[in-house]
């Protein structure tokens, strides 16, 4: 195999990684989504209280999980921070070398000192730690309400958007295809509109 098409295959490899973070930015993006349409909702929920509680807490550990994976500091997993150091090392593949260091460097500079993120991805770690993947005797049963890590909306959002910049910017070098989109389009919303309007019909 010759320079050029040893290139091409890690290219592909590396779009191929990248898109699979993608998968996971989108289905957080979904899921922040859906949980939104149901506090949106949250009147027309009124008549089921419990089922809205458990698919808002189901909804919120999910998409945390997802950002605890993308953000564990681990050797062995694929994480946002592996994912910065392969751009570096591997940047003769793209064509500006010196731009794309220097715009990723802009990111790690960002990831490891703006304020927000580093709050939030501290506080994703300790929730791991102690609570989600351990039962940590301190936190166990009704001892969780002395958990205080908590999060507001705006420090995952605020994590989810540089995520979102950082792996546009990343497949934008790679490929020159439109990258996936999400999936959900308030489908809640739509479903209660649909009802209604069933209803009025029929009335």
């Amino acid at each position: 195999m010759d320079v050029m098409s040893q290139q091409e295959k890690m290219k592909n490899d590396f779009l191929k990684e990248v898109e699979g973070y993608i998968l996971q930015l989108l289905y957080t993006k979904d899921l922040i989504s859906v949980l939104k349409d149901i506090e949106d909702l949250d009147y027309k929920l009124a008549t089921a209280p419990n089922f809205t509680l458990i698919t808002e807490c189901a909804l919120s550990d999910s998409y945390m999980l997802v950002l605890m994976r993308l953000y564990d500091k681990s050797k062995e997993s694929k994480n946002i921070y592996s994912l910065i150091e392969k751009c570096k090392k591997n940047s003769f593949l793209f064509k500006n070398e010196k731009e794309v260091l220097s715009k990723i460097a802009e990111f790690q500079d960002e990831l490891e000192e703006d304020e927000y993120i580093c709050h939030t991805i501290n506080v994703l770690r300790e929730r791991r730690d102690t609570i989600y993947a351990h039962n940590d005797s301190k936190y166990f049963g009704d001892k969780i309400e002395k958990d205080k890590t908590y999060l507001k909306t705006y420090h995952i959002l605020i994590l989810v958007d540089f995520t979102e910049r950082l792996l546009t910017y990343i497949f934008s070098l790679l490929s020159s295809e439109e990258m996936n989109k999400v999936k959900y389009d308030n489908d809640l919303k739509k479903l209660f509109e649909k009802q209604s309007l069933s209803i009025n019909d029929k009335a």
